[in-house]
């Protein structure tokens, strides 16, 4: 999530003509729609929050007509942020009382809410499970254990720890490279994702920045923070998926395009690029979990509603399938 004006982005990393992969419009939003983050169910329909309305979407990306179907509008709460599964049927996300235009919580509105779904036909069930009083900007969400949630603060640098039981929240993790930069001072660390349950990956918008952390059980700090890459000139990371090598797909807001960086921090634009629509300023990006398309990136978008493409087009946010076999094969192959 981002709201600044940046710089023309700089071009890329290597040949366009190797590592462009094929994408594919699932479904778009009306105009004004801002998706922020998915998750991908097992039976390979995707849950979808948004930010310009507390509104929770499931979406079929392989349905011959996909449409969206409105889940819960969450009437506690502005909008919605990130989102977790911790079993096939149980979902946990983040919302509070803000709008993108100002990125300023109100204190004590961030809320975890649970979504569970029981078996047909019956409803999914809604609740609360915390509310974290003391969360300024609560944004990207994982799962730790069954029990446990983390979720980053953009505003503090900080990673919470939610307990799923009892509703108890701590900070776990502060690092100098999760906080905001001075000029951006509420939107430091953003997505997170974890890799083999002992490294946690972070972007910072702020800081234009991919990093690593090492973790305890506990989600404590194992070791300092590490960075890995940087975001081109005029550009940021966002959200993104960790693929099965440990390497990071990555979303790249105004670059409206997906990066990939790979663990030693080579890079490179595999979808997208600079002042298209075809990626109208993507949000999060998570892999499909079927074997039809686990070669699949689905990515969301805010459809340039923050950051107009080419200065002032903006487009209904976006639900895009990024076919990745094509860069897969290169890397594979040593090519690039």
């Amino acid at each position: 999530m981002y709201h600044f004006i940046l710089a023309p982005l700089l071009c890329a990393i290597v040949p366009l003509s190797l590592a462009l992969d094929p994408t594919r419009l699932v479904y778009q939003f009306p105009k004004g729609t801002w998706i922020e983050n998915l998750a991908v169910r097992p039976s390979g329909s995707l849950l979808l929050t948004l930010i310009t309305t507390p509104d929770l979407y499931l979406l079929d990306p392989l349905a011959a007509d996909p449409k969206p179907q409105l889940i819960h509008h969450f009437s506690s709460s502005l909008w919605l942020t990130g989102i977790t599964e911790t079993d096939p049927n149980t979902y946990y996300l983040i919302g509070a009382n803000a709008t993108y235009e100002t990125l300023s919580p109100t204190p004590g509105s961030n809320r975890i809410y649970r979504v569970h779904f029981p078996q047909p036909p019956n409803p999914p069930e809604i609740s609360v499970t915390a509310v974290v009083e003391n969360a300024v900007f609560l944004n990207g969400l994982v799962t730790l254990n069954p029990t446990t949630l983390l979720a980053s603060d953009s505003t503090l640098g900080a990673v919470w720890a939610i307990d799923t039981t009892s509703g108890a929240s701590r900070i776990v993790l502060q690092d100098s490279l999760m906080l905001p930069a001075t000029d951006i001072p509420k939107l430091g660390i953003n997505g997170i994702r974890l890799f083999s349950n002992h490294t946690l990956y972070f972007t910072n918008s702020a800081q234009a920045l991919l990093a690593t952390i090492r973790i305890h059980a506990d989600g404590t700090a194992a070791s300092p923070a590490k960075k890995i890459a940087s975001a081109a000139t005029g550009t940021f990371y966002d959200d993104f998926a960790i693929d099965r090598y440990g390497d990071a797909l990555l979303t790249t807001g105004p670059g409206d395009s997906i990066e990939e960086v790979r663990r030693d921090g080579s890079s490179m634009i595999i979808a997208g690029a600079v002042n298209t629509t075809e990626i109208a300023q993507p949000t999060s990006a998570q892999f499909g979990r079927t074997l039809e398309d686990s070669h699949v990136l689905y990515v969301t978008t805010a459809g340039g509603l923050a950051i107009p493409i080419d200065g002032d087009v903006v487009v209904g946010g976006q639900v895009l399938a990024v076919d990745t076999r094509k860069s897969e094969r290169f890397r594979m192959m040593g090519k690039i």
